[in-house]
């Protein structure tokens, strides 16, 4: 169980991602688990909205007197024991099962193949109730290859606006261009473009006489182990789990599970070479005394792939998305 918080311009978002015990766990395991569950749903700040996601191991039915905290689409007929303690809690936190509201055909609500090559739907996702509308839908992508006995499921989530704004619009004030006419204006408007043609110059030669010398700096590329074998073997294997999902006979499903322990074992020795690759490679700094490089070297091996940051804070606190308003931050 793992929560997550997202700071929204109106209102922010409060995410529990779950995995529930399945029908063959204790009542003991049962009962902890949503012990914990309330617990983690009562940390969240009251004003935000509560999300719950993830393997939760329970069907949901279509039962009238379990309504609105379930909708009439779901896979299943009747409630199973673990769907029975999903609707209680829902039902006292005033929450709805929002994966059971949106009438797709039955191949797009089921999110988990069984070994026996079952179907079902125990992944769903559940909204306060105060909230409900934010989610306008709730649908299995089969197709996505996410290398699991589970479909990935994807939430279309449009929250509602603020009616109330508290910042004062200010208009931006305006430029007096009649004072373009004025001849004094006219002149040091002719000299700064002057002068602006006059660096042009200067930077182009420049920049042509930096790249003709010493050149750009080659980025790393982020998967260095992966190459042309490996795509073949991801290709291979993809195009096993589509015959699979057309027709999931033995034969099928063996071929699958062969293709993918395949690439698990050709992924896992290219990282390995990769990483012996760059032991060697620091071993080599560290004896010439190349100290900067080898930190650098050593550092990326720890942290590993760091995103670029997309978002910023203005001065006074407040979140950037627009991309040029974060380069001028």
């Amino acid at each position: 169980m793992c929560s997550l918080r997202i700071k929204g311009r109106f209102f922010n978002f409060s995410i529990i991602n779950v995995h529930s015990p399945h029908s063959g766990s204790t009542d003991d395991d049962k009962d902890a688990f949503y012990a914990q569950l309330e617990r983690e749903y009562d940390r969240c700040t009251s004003h935000d909205v509560k999300i719950i996601i993830g393997d939760l191991n329970a069907q949901v039915g279509q039962e009238g007197e379990f309504r609105p905290t379930i909708g009439k689409f779901s896979a299943h007929q009747q409630t199973n024991e673990n769907g029975l303690r999903l609707i209680d809690f829902a039902a006292s936190k005033n929450m709805a099962i929002r994966s059971t509201f949106f009438q797709h055909s039955l191949p797009y609500r089921y999110t988990w193949r069984s070994p026996q090559q079952m179907e079902s739907q125990i992944d769903h996702v559940l909204i306060d109730g105060r909230h409900f509308s934010d989610i306008i839908d709730v649908r299995t992508y089969r197709g996505a290859n996410i290398d699991s006995d589970h479909y990935l499921v994807m939430v279309k989530l449009r929250p509602k606006l603020s009616v109330i704004n508290n910042v004062r619009y200010r208009r931006p004030p305006r430029y007096n261009l009649e004072r373009l006419k004025q001849p004094d204006v006219d002149e040091g408007e002719l000299d700064e473009t002057f002068l602006e043609d006059c660096w042009s110059t200067v930077k182009a030669a420049i920049n042509d006489a930096a790249e003709s010398t010493i050149g750009y700096v080659e980025r790393n590329r982020r998967n260095e182990w992966f190459d042309e074998e490996c795509r073949t073997v991801l290709e291979e294997k993809n195009a096993a789990r589509a015959v699979m999902l057309q027709q999931g006979t033995r034969q099928n499903v063996e071929c699958y599970k062969q293709k993918r322990k395949q690439q698990t074992r050709l992924f896992r020795e290219k990282k390995r070479r990769l990483e012996e690759a760059e032991c060697e490679e620091m071993e080599l700094l560290c004896r010439s005394q190349e100290t900067r490089k080898f930190y650098q070297k050593l550092n990326a091996s720890r942290n590993g792939f760091v995103p670029r940051a997309e978002i910023c804070r203005d001065k006074d606190g407040g979140l950037l998305t627009d991309g040029r308003e974060v380069i001028e931050r």
